[in-house]
Order: structure tokens, then sequence, then C-alpha cells
């Protein structure tokens, strides 16, 4: 006879569940809040932030985090290739806050992340939505998730406030 497992947690479980966790650190130790998405539509944690007296900011953050213990590294190995779907960069190309791409490696327990706007405005041409159903985004490994990058999406993400209520400079 033969016996049936139960269902198993994988180390991609696992993985998954650290990547968030370590994401949620970060944004912690500035001081913000975090919040999980329960239902996953191409976001996976909304990020607010607070002043430097505990009042709480203006819009919010948007972070896609992925996870992995193998970083697919491009030639030279200073660069993540991240395939992302195309349906999800237009749900982030049409969002006015920032939308962070954050790539976990849960061997190293590092996150890597880029503001996938900005990342998109130097890419955007014609040809960013004619083919295919992915597209492999670029991440420098110089560009860590630290307590210092949650900090500067923060300031990014009340730049744009600013500026969309006609009050600080055109560039975020």
């Amino acid at each position: 006879m033969t016996t049936l497992l139960r269902k198993l947690r994988t180390r991609g479980h696992v993985v998954a569940d650290l990547s968030i966790n370590h994401v949620e650190r970060q944004v912690l130790l500035c001081g913000f809040s975090a919040e999980r998405t329960q239902h996953d539509y191409g976001y996976d944690l909304k990020m607010d932030t607070y002043n430097d007296i505990g009042e709480f900011e203006p819009g919010s953050v948007y972070t896609q985090v992925k996870a992995t213990d193998r970083l697919p590294l491009l030639a030279g190995g200073k660069t993540i290739s991240w395939p992302v779907s195309r349906r999800d960069l237009k749900l982030w190309l049409d969002e006015t806050y920032p939308v962070i791409l954050i790539v976990y490696d849960g061997h190293e327990d590092r996150a890597y992340w880029i503001h996938i706007q900005a990342y998109l405005l130097d890419l955007a041409t014609p040809e960013l939505f004619a083919r295919g159903e992915s597209l492999n985004v670029h991440i420098p490994i110089r560009s860590r998730l630290k307590p210092r990058a949650i900090r500067a999406i923060a300031h990014t993400k009340n730049m744009i406030h600013r500026q969309s209520r006609g009050k600080g400079p055109s560039h975020a």
C-alpha cells in the first residue's frame, strides 16, 4: 500500500516568507509601517511613512517582492536580471506613487531593489509592450535594500506627493 505524503512546506515557501519578513524589517527599522497585501494583484506590501515626530505622511509605496536562493546574475556578476510580467509593468506604470521591485536572495539573506517607474522611463520605447509576456528588469547588486534605501524611497514618495500638489520640484 502506498502512503500518501501530506502537503509539504518547500524551500520556496520558506524563502518567500523570509523575503517579506526581510523587507518588513527594513521598513520597521526606519519607523515606518508595512502592510501585507491579502490578495496579490501585483503588490505584496504597502509601505506608509511618518515624519520625524511620528505624523503620518500622505501617499504610499507599493512593493512587489520576489524570492530566490540563486540570484540570476548577468555576466560580470554586478546585475540581477529578473523576468517581470508585462501586465504587472503596465499596472505599475499607471501608479502615481513609487512601485519598488525587490528581489530577495535567501541564500545570502539580502535584498535588492529598483524603483520600477524610474527604471521604465529610461526604457520607454514603443516596443516596451510590443512582444512577449515578460521583460527582464536589470537591478544593480549595489542597490541593496537597507534602511538607508528605505528612507530614500520614502523621500522619493514625498517628492512625488509635493509635486502632485504643485508644491515641489518637477523631478523626483
